[in-house]
C-alpha cells in the first residue's frame, strides 16, 4: 500500500472521526511479487537493480494477501494508489531529497 494512500486513510479517519474496535488492515487486495515490484523500478529507474537470491528461511512469508472488506466499508469513495503510480512517486521522493543515493547503473 502506498503511503499516500495510508495517509488518505488516516486524514479522512480524523476528518470524519471514523473508529472501529477492530484493525483495519490498509490494503486493497491485490497481490504483487518482489520481483514484479524489482522490475517494475528497474523499469522506472532506467538501471538493474542488485538482487541477490537467497534461500527461504524458516518463517519467511511465500504469499500473503490482506482482506480489505473493513476498509472499504469504512471508506467506501477511497481510490488506492496503483503500483506504478506509487513506485514513481517514491523514486521522484528520493531522488528529490537523496541525489547522492543514486548508484551508477551496472
Amino acid at each position: 500500500t502506498f503511503v499516500g494512500s495510508v495517509v488518505d486513510v488516516l486524514a479522512q479517519a480524523i476528518t470524519r472521526q471514523v473508529s472501529h474496535p477492530d484493525p483495519v488492515n490498509l490494503a486493497f487486495g491485490t497481490r504483487v511479487t518482489l520481483l514484479e515490484v524489482i522490475a517494475e523500478l528497474e523499469h522506472i529507474m532506467e538501471r538493474r537493480l542488485p538482487v541477490d537470491h537467497l534461500p527461504t528461511r524458516v518463517g519467511d512469508v511465500r504469499r500473503s494477501q490482506a482482506d480489505s472488506g473493513l476498509l472499504l466499508e469504512l471508506f467506501p469513495d477511497l481510490v488506492p494508489t496503483d503500483l506504478v503510480t506509487g513506485l514513481r512517486a517514491t523514486v521522484e521522493w528520493f531522488e528529490l531529497t537523496r541525489p547522492w543515493e543514486r548508484s551508477t547503473p551496472y
